[in-house]
């Protein structure tokens, strides 16, 4: 019993420090309600947005908050829009909530939009058949 407890107890160490690594790895950069952000981003962290960005953004997930405002392209596997996009926007999943508001062309695979949510555009695109996704590709290049 007490061998099996020590496992136990060893194995749940191992579980935590792994944890822990995975989440030093996948850091989560803030830019803050009071700050702005024009340029281009690229990178594989994930981006939580309470302030202003404006410019191209290449990311893993993008969190924008109810005083975050998005303005220009955007893509990343997971979109959550709380605040204001004024982008084109190319994702895996979109959640917009209900306090959000999207303005511009949409592609995506899975889209969820909770009551009170914003959808203002021209094209919103289910990239499910490969064909538009190749399409889509050809255009960012």
């Amino acid at each position: 019993m007490t061998r099996k407890i020590n496992y136990c107890w060893f194995n749940s160490i191992i579980s935590s420090r792994l944890v822990n690594w995975k989440n030093i790895l996948n850091k989560l950069i803030k830019i803050s309600k009071d700050s702005s952000f024009k340029g281009s981003y690229s990178g594989s962290e994930d981006i939580e947005l309470l302030g202003k960005f404006d410019g191209t953004l290449l990311v893993k997930t993008l969190f924008i908050k109810k005083t975050g405002v998005f303005n220009g392209a955007v893509s990343a596997e997971n979109i959550f829009v709380e605040g204001v996009i004024n982008a084109d926007i190319e994702t895996e999943t979109l959640h917009l909530k209900a306090t959000g508001i999207i303005d511009g062309d949409v592609y995506y695979r899975n889209i969820i939009i909770d009551s009170g949510g914003i959808l203002k555009s021209q094209m919103v695109q289910n990239m499910s058949k490969m064909k538009n996704l190749v399409e889509l590709n050809k255009k960012l290049k």
